[in-house]
């Protein structure tokens, strides 16, 4: 394991870098599923670098990027994240993409998002998450709520795809709820592995 900051029984998150702008535009110019967003933007491995430039410029940095790996071969299969993060009030958004369709469907992503959810409470010490999940994405909604967030609102209208306006979901979980119930999580992690 490269820089390890959480570690599962299949996957660990490590701060993202520079090269894993590769993986990242090369997945995402070969994207398949049609219903996260308005469809595929051109994203080069120049525009990650200069991501990850902007993202730590600022100390501490606003968004944290982590990118989830394979503990059996360092593989990376996912970039997750912290964004707009309120350090005083101890706050953030989180975000997740599992690169790689090969792995999804699999409980990787689960297993990364809870290994999230742990730095972000356990280690950087947050208070509230919130996630925000495009309508459509109803793969992303069950995710969520199976990771212990809880429906919180609904944008109206908030985006348009071919032609209809669609709402966005938002799911929230707090750092007390996520504590009562991460033994268990650990005990299904565990199992799984």
């Amino acid at each position: 394991m490269r820089n390890p900051l959480v570690v599962g029984p299949r996957i660990y998150l490590r701060p993202s870098e520079k090269s894993d702008g590769e993986a990242v535009s090369r997945f995402q110019s070969l994207e398949s599923e049609t219903f996260m967003d308005r469809g595929r933007v051109p994203f080069s491995p120049l525009a990650f670098e200069s991501l990850m430039d902007d993202i730590y410029k600022n100390q501490p940095p606003s968004d944290i990027w982590l990118t989830a790996c394979l503990v059996s071969d360092d593989v990376p299969i996912g970039t997750f994240q912290l964004f707009d993060i309120d350090w005083i009030n101890r706050h953030a958004e989180t975000g997740a993409w599992i690169h790689d369709p090969a792995y999804r469907s699999q409980g990787y992503g689960t297993e990364a998002k809870h290994l999230l959810l742990e730095y972000a409470f356990d280690h950087l010490q947050m208070h509230s998450l919130i996630s925000y999940v495009w309508e459509p994405n109803t793969r992303s909604a069950a995710a969520v709520q199976k990771q212990g967030y809880r429906p919180a609102g609904r944008i109206k209208w908030d985006d348009i795809k071919d032609g209809v306006y669609r709402d966005t979901l938002l799911f929230d979980i707090l750092r007390d709820e996520w504590l009562a119930g991460r033994d268990a999580w650990r005990e299904k992690l565990a199992a799984r592995g």
